[in-house]
């Protein structure tokens, strides 16, 4: 039996959208665990602040930047105007979702909805939502007012970004299972060089220099360590 190149290349194609797909929501959910672990609990950010407070400040903005901007383009429309009468696609739940090519079942489509239904209007919502007016005033370029009133826009409102998440997910094993037959699998969150490495790290470092000032330390021994771990510092 003879194959179709261009079958198989279409069959390629929407095999990679989909598995990209559920790449992106994967990193978001990375991301945003990162940024939960670097600001959430107390003791986190005490010892953040000890290694490094306007460091990790710096971080803490860059991942709220990064996942308002992941959100509002997964949220997207399918589609954007480019100059009067051109419009590209756009890489998004919408798009995905409504591209005739994946032939999905009404029960696929109504289940997805459903999902979407649930993400919080903070995030969903393209006009007034928190999530798209941080992108719009602030992400995409400076809103003139908003930037000289120093208002602070982009925080998640509470509990909407787990929400977000969660339907995104949902929405990732829908596709991922009506695609392949089975879902991609646990998104698992940690993993060697991670965050908690880092604060792992932290607490040696804290433990280190707290040995410095005990009695009777070699501090001669202890600054050699140090220099011979990061000689450039």
């Amino acid at each position: 039996m003879i194959s179709n190149p261009k079958s198989d290349e279409k069959t390629a194609r929407l095999d990679e959208i989909l598995k990209r797909f559920s790449d992106a929501v994967h990193d978001l959910k990375i991301n945003h665990y990162t940024l939960n672990q670097l600001v959430d609990a107390e003791e986190d950010r005490i010892l953040l602040q000890w290694a490094a407070g306007r460091f990790f400040e710096l971080i803490r903005n860059v991942l709220v930047n990064y996942l308002c901007l992941e959100f509002s383009k997964l949220l997207g429309p399918g589609e954007s105007l480019v100059g009067k009468n051109s419009r590209v696609e756009n890489f998004s739940v919408e798009n995905i979702l409504n591209d005739a090519e994946f032939d999905w079942s009404e029960q696929l489509k109504q289940s997805v909805n459903e999902e979407l239904a649930r993400i919080p209007p903070s995030f969903r919502d393209r006009k007034s939502g928190a999530i798209y007016r941080a992108r719009n005033k602030y992400s995409a370029h400076y809103d003139k007012e908003f930037f000289l009133a120093n208002e602070v826009i982009g925080e998640f409102p509470e509990g909407d970004d787990e929400l977000a998440l969660t339907a995104l997910e949902e929405i990732s094993n829908l596709f991922y299972e009506a695609r392949f037959g089975e879902i991609r699998g646990d998104m698992v969150l940690t993993c060697a060089g991670d965050v908690h490495n880092l604060k792992k790290c932290l607490c040696r470092g804290l433990a280190f220099e707290k040995l410095f000032h005990e009695p009777g330390a070699d501090v001669q021994r202890l600054y050699g360590l140090r220099k011979e771990e990061c000689p450039h510092l």
